[in-house]
Parts: C-alpha cells; structure tokens; sequence
C-alpha cells in the first residue's frame, strides 16, 4: 500500500488534477470531499474524456471523477483487495480506515508483493513434493533466478 497518496477537492479543475498527477509521475489521484474520499480519477478516464476538446480541462473533477468509488478497509487482507479489484475490474484500490483515506493498493503493488514471495511459496511446495521434483524445481529457480528478490520498478 502506498501511503502518500494524492488527493484534490471536487471543486478544483482537471487541469489541476493532470498537472498534480503529472508532478508526481501517478497514474491516479483520489477525489475528496470535506476531507472524505469521493471518486477517483485515473489515466483511463482521462482517455475517455480527451476527445471533448480543450474546454473539458477546465471541467470540476466532481464532473469527471469515477464514483462510487470502491474502497478496502485498511484491516483487509491482501487476498480481499486482491478479489474486490477482480470483481469490480478496478486496478486502484483505495484504502481508508473510518471513511478516512489513508492509502492505495494498486495492481504494482501486488505483483511486487506477489514476486517478493515467490520463495516461501516454492519452498512451501517443495517439502510435498518427491525428492526428484524438489530437485527439479531446485534447478528451474537456479536457471530462472527465481530465489532473487524482485528489484524496485
């Protein structure tokens, strides 16, 4: 989960929206109202909206936003964030603790976690596994490199 999540009131523009989003090298910012998360704006939605015209930047983000949004309890499970964006086919998922934002999960963030434990999984596999597939698969994380940590994207 990302903590340093950026947020913008409804009333302010798109304009301000891209160039915050565009500042911090995001693909998402988090739509609030009197504090509390209401919508959300990705690159997606931008794709959706971009053949309006240059009039559509000066649109109030309540305008353009997705909503409802879609959020995790911060006391979710992985595997909860993993099934609710599979279900609703979203690849943000904010995370708010008493209807407060206080993080983001994203698609990147799970395979990061994902790939990160890749070795307790195939150790955890291995020990039912027949001595000659052990060895197999000893070799499979040899030639792949599987035992190395993901490096930061």
């Amino acid at each position: 989960m990302n903590k340093r999540t950026k947020i913008i009131e409804v009333s302010r523009s798109l304009r301000d929206s891209i160039h915050l989003m565009k500042e911090n090298d995001i693909g998402s910012i988090i739509v609030v109202e009197n504090e509390k998360p209401a919508g959300i704006f990705t690159e997606r939605d931008l794709v959706k909206i971009a053949d309006r015209g240059s009039t559509v930047l000066d649109a109030k983000m309540k305008d353009v936003m997705s909503h409802p949004l879609t959020t995790i309890s911060s006391t979710a499970t992985l595997w909860d964030a993993i099934s609710l964006m599979g279900r609703k086919d979203i690849r943000r998922l904010p995370v708010v603790e008493k209807d407060r934002l206080v993080g983001i999960v994203t698609e990147k963030d799970i395979l990061r976690v994902i790939l990160s434990q890749q070795n307790l999984l195939l150790e955890s596999v291995s020990e039912y596994l027949p001595a000659l597939t052990r060895e197999q698969l000893r070799e499979l994380v040899e030639k792949f490199g599987v035992e190395k940590p993901p490096s930061r994207m």
